[in-house]
């Protein structure tokens, strides 16, 4: 095995695999770590894969072969959303070449694919995952020796070029409710006659915690004494239907956290579980069970959002997650670090709540220079 230092803290390594068992070439196996010992673990984990790998039929098609790495990719313990979103994505490349045969898939081919789905409409989002997912997919074919050379690695996703009217209207503010916005929305919740929805609505815009960790909560997480909320969980409900979900870990492992919260939403919950015990609502171990004691499914709680901004005098798209972006918005404006924010929020790093934290903090800054301007003025009369 041979292995250089790439820079002071990579390494490269390079060994002999087994030969491909359908051309019956010598293939060679790199791979990089942060230490010598890392690369060359990788590299002997990534020949022992080769050696045990299946030896598909040169003439399988894409559809086949991507289902068979769709059932591997399963078990290595995603969540169901992500799976399901890789399945997706997969649906839509099967649009195009379901039929092609592994071996023959270009670069070519692949880019036309995303042209036409980027000339269709589909969204930046979208076609950035099922760039990955057929990436992912290829360098499987790579690693089992059913091709030699990954197709996707020169495809990139189309862009449309925006004009000047659609820089200008793309603001971040938004994204979220201004001080005077959110109290004006509060003031239609506090209207609102479901006192769980009520409740959760407050809990979103003072943590910041996303829809589903907020539903998921149960009575243990909650320590009113500390004002605190221990987050470890959030829902996947796969249906509409009431009852319908399960509970699985957080987005990232970052996002098990515990937030302070405060006095206002503590009040909030005790009137709730004082609600709830006076009305005789069957026994739940979570908070924002219903009278049958189950929480309801974040797409209600996102309509619910949504029909109470209505009736409000403001323009912004109103959703769940409005309120999370504003809570992020106070917290820059009343001085918290972008660092702070972050853990609180559950993000190792996150574009949207950077420009939230830019955007209030430069407008602070404006303004204390208007009032230093203000200041220097009067001193000169």
């Amino acid at each position: 095995m041979f292995c250089k230092p790439i820079n002071k803290t990579t390494w490269l390594c390079i060994a002999d695999g087994p030969r491909d068992p359908v051309t019956g070439k010598r293939r060679q196996v790199s791979r990089r770590g942060k230490s010598k010992g890392e690369a060359k673990k990788r590299v002997e984990a990534a020949i022992k894969e080769l050696e045990n790998a299946t030896c598909f039929d040169s003439k399988i098609k894409f559809k086949e072969f991507s289902g068979q790495w769709l059932q591997q990719y399963r078990l290595k313990g995603n969540k169901e959303t992500t799976n399901e979103h890789r399945e997706y994505c997969i649906s839509l490349l099967n649009k195009y070449i379901a039929n092609r045969k592994m071996t023959e898939i270009t670069t070519l081919d692949l880019q036309n694919t995303f042209n036409h789905l980027f000339e269709s409409g589909t969204a930046q989002s979208t076609l950035s995952g099922t760039r990955n997912v057929v990436k992912m997919i290829c360098s499987y074919a790579k690693d089992v020796g059913l091709i030699e050379v990954n197709p996707v690695e020169a495809v990139f996703i189309p862009k449309k070029q925006l004009s000047v009217e659609e820089i200008n209207g793309s603001k971040v503010q938004e994204l979220f409710l201004e001080t005077t916005e959110l109290k004006e929305f509060l003031g239609y919740v506090d209207k609102y006659r479901n006192v769980v929805y009520r409740t959760l609505i407050y809990l979103l815009a003072f943590t910041g915690m996303r829809p589903g960790e907020a539903v998921s909560l149960k009575l243990n997480d909650i320590d009113i004494e500390q004002k605190k909320i221990r987050i470890t969980k959030t829902t996947y409900a796969k249906t509409s239907k009431k009852g319908d979900f399960t509970l699985t870990p957080p987005k990232t492992h970052g996002s098990i956290r515990t937030v302070d919260i405060d006095d206002i939403v503590v009040e909030k919950i005790l009137y709730l579980l004082k609600y709830k015990q006076d009305k005789d609502w069957k026994h739940s171990e979570f908070l924002f069970g219903d009278k049958e004691g189950i929480p309801p499914i974040v797409k209600l709680l996102n309509q619910t959002v949504k029909r109470i901004g209505q009736k409000t005098s403001i323009t912004k798209k109103f959703q769940t997650y409005i309120l999370r972006h504003t809570h992020i918005s106070l917290l820059a404006e009343a001085g918290v670090d972008l660092n702070i924010i972050m853990d609180r929020v559950g993000h190792k790093n996150s574009k949207t709540t950077t420009e939230i934290y830019l955007h209030v903090t430069s407008g602070m800054k404006q303004q204390a220079a208007e009032k230093m301007h203000a200041k220097f003025t009067e001193l000169l009369k």
